[in-house]
């Protein structure tokens, strides 16, 4: 709780398994959380689940989340989902062309099938996408934020160019008036493949900082806010007992 008043962490995307749900081991983080005004969003996702045209596995973890927040008073609910679903780590990805079309388009048609269910079951919705959706998949992109989603949380993997990775994303947030969401790393290079410039680990908070403060300028977008990932490298960056 430290760690979140020292980086004024206002929601928190944290994965929740059935059991945490069913048993209500999740409820008291919950209602901990809420009682500090930090809104706490299911993290869910599966590469696999992007094969899935009617979405099935995403709903089927929704449901749960929705289950749950009907057996809670209002400090105790879970207020969204964040779907983290990365197609791009599929075969049919690294194929190109066709197959990477008609994964993409399954994987829309999901994402779509479950926005409809979360909204119905007042949950907001909230997409993880990578930065070059815009190069590879530009209308899947526009459809995804214009249809699919109450906004996308865009994973901000490169120092060198943050304006120009997010340009296109942030735009069509701005035109159909959606929320978008700049995920900084914080994990340190080396781990999972991450290099210097993929990461604020060495760059420090500061930087960070300054890099937040000159997107929220450039781009001049109300409903675009910023998020760390995650939370333990946050805590050691912010020089808190581990």
């Amino acid at each position: 709780s430290e760690c979140i008043d020292s980086a004024f962490v206002t929601e928190i995307y944290q994965y929740f398994s059935e059991e945490n749900l069913l048993s209500g081991t999740g409820a008291s983080f919950v209602r901990r959380m809420g009682e500090k005004g930090t809104a706490v969003y299911a993290l869910m996702g599966e590469a696999a689940w992007a094969y899935e045209k009617d979405g099935a596995s995403l709903i089927e973890k929704i449901r749960q989340v929705a289950e749950y927040n009907g057996q809670q008073e209002r400090q105790g609910r879970i207020q969204g989902v964040m779907v983290d679903v990365e197609p791009y780590l599929l075969e049919e990805w690294d194929q190109g062309s066709q197959a990477r079309s008609s994964l993409m388009e399954g994987y829309l048609q999901g994402i779509e099938c479950a926005y409809v269910y979360a909204t119905g079951n007042n949950l907001k919705f909230l997409v993880c996408i990578p930065t070059f959706y815009d190069a590879t998949n530009r209308e899947i992109l526009e459809r995804l934020i214009a249809s699919a989603c109450d906004g996308v949380a865009v994973m901000n993997y490169n120092r060198t160019n943050e304006y120009g990775q997010m340009a296109m994303e942030v735009g069509f947030a701005r035109e159909y008036e959606k929320e978008v969401i700049c995920i900084y790393e914080l994990q340190k290079a080396g781990k999972h493949g991450l290099e210097e410039i993929n990461t604020y680990a060495e760059a420090g908070m500061d930087m960070l900082k300054a890099s937040a403060g000159r997107l929220e300028k450039q781009f001049g977008y109300e409903k675009l806010r910023f998020a760390y990932h995650y939370y333990e490298p946050l805590k050691e960056m912010l020089q808190l007992p581990l």
